[in-house]
């Protein structure tokens, strides 16, 4: 089998506060770059930019190419504000439906220094000149909220009057003045100083991106193929033009004197100009640059300009750099990023080594031996693997794809069983699968005797734990009947019983088979808070401990007696000794943790952007984070 070493690191990790690290490299987005920042005009950050990915992930990137990653959340960051003090920026991170929210890191020491959640989408954010505050923008009929950024506190009564929905919010140099477009078609100026209207006027309505360039003199947007330029003093269209894209992406900011926009074509894309005209008027569109070397599908999707410099982000997580000069040429691109990395699916003790699952392999490895031993090929592009034996089980999360077994001596696979709905968990008790299908149905699969039996009917299913050959535990979600978030299922008899612990929703089952009379543990979400809750099937009695604020719906429990291990809060792991009722926070890596394991030694934790990071159990600092190339070698931070 093929076996390789650790490649050293020779760039720097960089470690900031008490439980945060970052990691600098030219690694792009593994998915959407959702938008840019930079800070025009200051000195020393003409060449730097802010990326923000659908990935969680901010990255700085700075004069010399690299960039400074680390993930602030598990949704997208839509949405990114640079400070004019250089060191603070302001997020929006949404799921697209009821997550919104916006909060307030200082990027140098990476901590958070506020966080606000909205009822509804964040349509604009900014920072107002001097940076007093951050301007959050809304789709609700309160509009525009204020965050001043010395005492951290928000209000949408900074105004006299609501300004309802917004989609551009810009105050002057002086910050006495803001003004705000709103899809109704109405530009509307502000003092900021007294909250009090000082002119309101009508303009396009429903503009898409609106952007003010040339110090507030001109206001330009997108509608129905058509670039619109208003003058922004009274509303008036002073022209428009067509554009050749459904989705003109705009560079300019309010203190460059032109407009300048990207339309992308196939394999390529091309930088337009609408000069300043006297400030009265302005020129038609004049094609400046183009340029090629974007890779297949494609498309630049944000971008932001730095006195000369454009920076871009595409839909593929890529960061390009190029000048805005005139130049009658076309010329080849090369990304700052590149995709340098494989992604480690999942990972599962084997001895004292750990199987890895990637996209394409399975690997055999540990951090003492440094070892990367491949072992076979992932078939199917399974996502999650089950130590069994020497062997492993491979299995697809959200998907009916069958259950193989795959012999890890001869590459040899055998299909188990086919899930007849979507698989959201499976777990190994000795010989015996527990399966949930379609979150309606735990089954129960005996691998020796090739046998598939339904031990549980139900809906809202999370997780279950075969206690013993009879005693099944269910976690589920208390809107459905039963009306219980855990529920007792005798396999025999098919008797059910809802157990009296109160909350919205469990999940996370763990227990430790070796343990006479073991405890289940689990995770119990309610409302506004989340914690690990225990319950003793011996003597009927739970308790819960470890407690959250905020509903995480999506977080991990591992047991090793007498330590449970748990990421509830998503950003960092805590681990909890049952006996000692001592609790311990280990360093988190640039990455949120999304899984554990750990062999005698060994803690390692596998990161939501496929890297993992090492541990000493009984320390709390990071030993090395590990990122698997793509030719099959682990780089180490």
């Amino acid at each position: 089998m093929q076996k390789s070493k650790i490649v050293s690191a020779f760039l720097l990790t960089l470690s900031f506060g008490a439980f945060a690290q970052s990691h600098i490299s030219t690694q792009s987005h593994q998915s959407t770059v959702t938008d840019l920042a930079v800070l025009d005009g200051v000195v020393g950050e003409e060449n730097t930019v802010f990326s923000a990915g659908r990935d969680g992930f901010v990255v700085k990137w700075t004069e010399d190419g690299l960039g400074e990653h680390y993930q602030l959340s598990d949704v997208s960051v839509q949405l990114i504000a640079r400070s004019p003090n250089g060191s603070d920026i302001a997020v929006y991170t949404t799921d697209g439906a009821s997550n919104n929210m916006v909060s307030v890191w200082n990027f140098k020491t990476l901590s958070r220094k506020c966080a606000y959640t909205f009822s509804d989408p964040i349509t604009y954010l900014t920072y107002s000149a001097k940076g007093t505050y951050v301007i959050c923008g809304t789709a609700s009929v309160k509009g525009t909220y204020f965050l001043n950024t010395h005492n951290n506190q928000i209000t949408s009564k900074k105004l006299k009057e609501s300004t309802g929905a917004v989609s551009m919010i810009t105050t002057s140099d002086s910050e006495n003045t803001v003004v705000v477009y709103s899809p109704v078609g109405s530009l509307t100026y502000y003092n900021l100083r007294t909250g009090a209207k000082k002119a309101k006027f009508y303009a396009e309505n429903n503009l898409s991106k609106p952007v003010l360039f040339n110090n507030s003199v001109f206001l330009a947007g997108f509608k129905d193929g058509q670039i619109y330029i208003i003058q922004a003093t009274t509303g008036n269209n002073i022209a428009k033009f067509n554009v050749n894209s459904d989705h003109p992406i705009f560079v300019s900011s309010n203190k460059d004197k032109n407009l300048y926009y990207i339309v992308n074509e196939s394999k390529q894309f091309k930088l337009y100009m609408i000069q300043n005209d006297r400030n009265k008027n302005v020129i038609a569109p004049q094609l400046i640059r183009t340029f090629t070397g974007l890779k297949q599908g494609e498309q630049i999707v944000s971008a932001s300009l730095s006195g000369q410099t454009v920076f871009a982000g595409t839909n593929l997580g890529n960061i390009y750099k190029f000048d805005n000069a005139v130049a009658e040429r076309v010329d080849t691109l090369l990304a700052l990023s590149d995709n340098m990395y494989d992604r480690i699916y999942d990972m599962s003790v084997v001895g004292e080594d750990f199987y890895f699952l990637t996209p394409d392999a399975i690997f055999l490895s540990s951090y003492d031996k440094g070892i990367v031993d491949k072992k076979g090929y992932n078939p199917g592009n399974h996502t999650n693997l089950i130590t069994y034996g020497q062997d492993v089980i491979l299995w697809t999360r959200d998907s009916k794809k069958a259950v193989q077994l795959m012999s890890i001596a001869d590459g040899k696979t055998t299909s188990l069983f086919t899930p007849e709905g979507n698989l959201s968990s499976l777990k190994l008790y000795g010989d015996n699968l527990i399966a949930i299908e379609g979150n309606t149905t735990v089954n129960r699969y005996d691998i020796k005797n090739n046998k598939k039996e339904e031990l549980y009917l139900g809906s809202g299913i999370q997780d279950a734990i075969l206690y013993n050959e009879s005693d099944l535990y269910v976690a589920k979600t208390s809107a459905t009947n039963p009306a219980a978030p855990l529920i007792y299922v005798n396999t025999r008899t098919k008797e059910t019983v809802p157990l009296s612990i109160s909350g919205s929703v469990a999940y996370s089952l763990t227990i430790d088979p070796n343990v006479e009379n073991a405890v289940i543990y689990g995770i119990l979400v309610s409302p506004k808070k989340t914690c690990v809750f225990s319950y003793s099937p011996s003597s009927r009695t739970h308790r819960t401990f470890l407690d959250e604020a905020g509903e995480d719906g999506d977080a991990f429990n591992y047991l090793s007696y007498p330590v449970l291990y748990t990421n509830i809060g998503k950003n960092r792991v805590r681990s909890y000794n049952l006996m000692g009722k001592r609790n311990f926070e280990y360093k988190r890596s640039a990455s949120m943790p999304l899984k554990i394991a750990k062999n005698n030694t060994r803690l390692v934790v596998l990161n939501r952007d496929g890297s993992i990071s090492w541990y000493n159990p009984d320390m709390n600092g990071v030993l090395a984070d590990w990122y698997l190339t793509t030719d099959g070698q682990w780089f180490e931070f």
